[in-house]
């Protein structure tokens, strides 16, 4: 009984060598069909027959050389149905020809053998050079819910199929927060305001701190437009939902923001702007809470140094309060508080000349004009005629703005 104990590696060898010799014949097939030349890509093709990649390789070569790649990109697919580049190669190929029924045979077959961006993006571009919305739209959607990086060209083949921003938001744009924060840096770099507002609004609903630049950045240009109402909603909505650290604005009741500066400087919307002026360093005192600035001498003879937009109700009667101190700054300082309509520039009121080595409370009133909804209220120091730039101190806090009967 003893040679059985030989019985089994004995009948495995021919196994074993069939199998060496197919790992080796597939081994030398791969190696043949990345040569440079369609010959020897095709030996390599005869040596495996039922290998998608091979086959992919000799449509590559084919098209390289001017050859038709159809039959391998066809031997490809029936070896492996789940490439969907190879699907979406055939489409192409098959529109070229003048072939549309099989362009969107092959393209839809894409676009069921995988979820992701490429046979989507192709579908929405076949639909739209066919002049087909009814079919473009959904694939448009399906293409921005599956991409990432760069969606400018989804949305510019949008704007190329149509130029009502209310049917592009409703059946191309999905309500996904990374869209929505992209298709608003698109509008605004394309200046389409009025098609901007809805999507920051829906994004402002959604919103999460890495939002916040671009929704600001669309306050800003509302702001510069003139379209106070609109900042200003989307402004409170991140303010409630607290993105941003303060409180919403009331024209009627409370329409200064973080009069204690209880928080840095946001730059933007209807927070503290600081201006980076030569000569003029700021900074925030945390506790006690106040903002304080320095002037070497250097500063532009007039400059705003602190700015804020404040939005206003037209025609009526408002009490700026505030304190402060300053130090080596004599009474004629060149520094005081102005209110300018920010729409015509045009001075509503100023402030005396700030100088006070204590603490000091102060207020100014000024009445809004007719169609006034917005003021700059600007810190301002200029040199006054006859004397040098001052150089010195100041401090504030405790802002407020109020409707006055």
């Amino acid at each position: 009984m003893r040679p059985a104990r030989y019985l089994f590696p004995l009948a495995a060898i021919p196994a074993l060598t069939f199998a060496g010799y197919w790992s080796l014949r597939l081994a030398w097939a791969d190696h043949l069909s990345r040569a440079a030349d369609p010959e020897t890509v095709e030996r390599g093709v005869r040596l495996a027959p039922g290998d998608a990649d091979v086959c992919i390789r000799l449509a590559n070569q084919r098209e390289a050389t001017g050859a038709d790649p159809i039959p391998a990109l066809e031997a490809a697919a029936a070896l492996d149905p789940t490439n969907a580049t190879v699907w979406v190669r055939l489409g192409l190929s098959a529109e070229m020809r003048g072939d549309p029924g099989a362009a969107e045979h092959s393209l839809l077959r894409a676009a069921r053998a995988s979820r992701q961006f490429e046979p989507r993006w192709t579908l929405a571009n076949y639909y739209a050079r066919r002049g087909d919305p009814a079919h473009f739209w959904p694939w448009a959607k399906d293409s921005l819910l599956m991409a990432y990086g760069d969606l400018n060209p989804v949305f510019q083949l949008c704007w190329s199929m149509s130029q009502e921003s209310a049917v592009i938001l409703e059946r191309a744009v999905p309500s996904r927060r990374s869209v929505l924060n992209a298709y608003l840096g698109f509008l605004l770099r394309e200046t389409r305001l009025a098609a901007a507002q809805p999507v920051a609004a829906k994004l402002a609903a959604v919103a999460i701190p890495e939002d916040r630049p671009a929704l600001i950045a669309w306050c800003n240009r509302q702001l510069d437009g003139g379209s106070v109402p609109a900042a200003l909603e989307i402004w409170n909505t991140l303010c409630t939902r607290r993105l941003l650290p303060y409180a919403p604005l009331d024209a009627n009741r409370a329409p200064l923001t973080d009069g204690d500066f209880a928080a840095e400087p946001l730059g933007g919307g209807f927070a503290w702007r600081l201006a980076p002026l030569a000569g003029v360093a700021a900074g925030r005192n945390a506790s006690p809470r106040y903002l304080w600035f320095s002037f070497n001498g250097e500063q532009p003879e007039s400059c705003e140094p602190l700015t804020q937009l404040v939005p206003l109700a037209p025609g009526a009667r408002y009490r700026l309060r505030f304190a402060y101190r300053t130090s080596e700054i004599g009474e004629e300082s060149g520094l005081c508080w102005w209110v300018f309509d920010a729409r015509t520039g045009a001075s509503l009121a100023a402030s005396p000349w700030l100088s006070s080595m204590a603490w000091k409370n102060a207020e100014m009133d000024f009445t809004t004009a007719p169609a006034t909804v917005l003021v700059r209220l600007a810190l301002m120091c200029r040199r006054l005629p006859g004397a040098t730039r001052i150089e010195g101190g100041l401090s504030l806090r405790g802002l407020s703005l109020e409707r006055l009967p």
